[in-house]
């Protein structure tokens, strides 16, 4: 990526999801938009991030999901991810994340900021926080692509009313709102203008729309700007947004494998050795990509499937 070609830094990445979010300004009028979406008037005064520290569930979970937690003057708890890949039983994870956010306020700290031992535990009352979940989805989830933006609350089966006492979570399916499918001009919400600039921030060239319209896209528009990082924040920046597209063209192309063989079973031959020289000529592109970042040649033949002798001729 050419630094020239940069004027914002993306949210697609944990240095920028981080950076941009991280900021009380930005979470309060991000939260507030997403709210006033469904006509509820969220009240913040004070936001505090909570220790963020937990086990990944894959290994580079870094360039996958990450999330920030906080909590508000209300005390309810919000846990704000990002995930740039599809996830099998995405409802289902997406609820064990948020009640182990209940779990872990049963964790009692020390002074030294250390885990009690269980029986120093004993004391605590089980009164516990209502945990949201808001996850930005960076790909559509089959089944709901009509569905930009949805709520999941808990509803009392018998007076069907929604129960807020304990989890709901919000999907949001960011490439409804990229520029091929949903233009400026669409925007009529707080939560549009939110949601189009955090979709479309990282191929802008000029500043960002709709900054006048509150203090956090103000503030959002400051924060977010390439040329305003400092040199380390830069390099930071622009390594993980170049792993991601790797990381991105492999996942790609594993989808379109899946696909070739899928199509070859009913297709000529002919059309199915095509189809062959053109995913062989793929994994050649990406395993250069990958060599010229330095990763080993061991694991750039377990992501594309090639020999290391072929790998060692690129």
């Amino acid at each position: 990526m050419d630094k020239k070609d940069i004027f914002y830094i993306s949210p697609i990445t944990d240095f920028g999801f981080k950076k941009c979010f991280r900021d009380e300004i930005v979470m309060k009028g991000f939260l507030v938009a997403l709210f006033e979406s469904v006509g509820i008037e969220l009240k913040i005064e004070n936001i505090t991030y909570l220790n963020n520290e937990s086990d990944g569930d894959k290994q580079d979970r870094h360039r996958i999901i990450y999330d920030i937690k906080c909590k508000l003057d209300s005390g309810d708890e919000f846990i704000v991810e990002m995930q740039n890949e599809r996830q099998s039983f995405i409802d289902s994870r997406m609820m064990y994340y948020m009640a182990r956010g209940i779990s872990q306020q049963g964790i009692v700290q020390s002074h030294k900021g250390k885990r009690k031992k269980e029986e120093e535990k004993r004391g605590w009352d089980y009164s516990i926080n209502k945990v949201i979940g808001v996850f930005l989805l960076n790909f559509t989830i089959p089944g709901e692509e009509k569905y930009k933006v949805s709520r999941h609350c808990i509803v009392n089966m018998k007076s069907k009313e929604v129960s807020n006492d304990l989890l709901e979570f919000w999907k949001i399916q960011l490439p409804h709102y990229r520029k091929g499918k949903f233009k400026e001009k669409n925007c009529k919400t707080s939560l549009d203008y939110w949601l189009f600039n955090l979709a479309n921030m990282d191929k802008m060239k000029t500043t960002m729309p709709f900054t006048e319209k509150s203090a956090g896209l103000f503030r959002l528009n400051e924060l977010a700007q390439y040329h305003s990082l400092s040199s380390t924040e830069q390099e930071r920046y622009l390594k993980e947004y170049d792993d991601y597209i790797v990381y991105n063209d492999v996942m790609n192309l594993k989808v379109r494998e899946g696909e070739a063989r899928g199509e070859a079973r009913g297709e000529a031959r002919g059309e199915a050795r095509g189809e062959a020289r053109g995913e062989q000529k793929a994994k050649y592109q990406i395993a250069y990509k990958l060599k010229m970042k330095g990763n080993s040649v061991d694991l750039i033949a377990e992501v594309t499937g090639l020999s290391p002798e072929e790998i060692e001729k690129l």
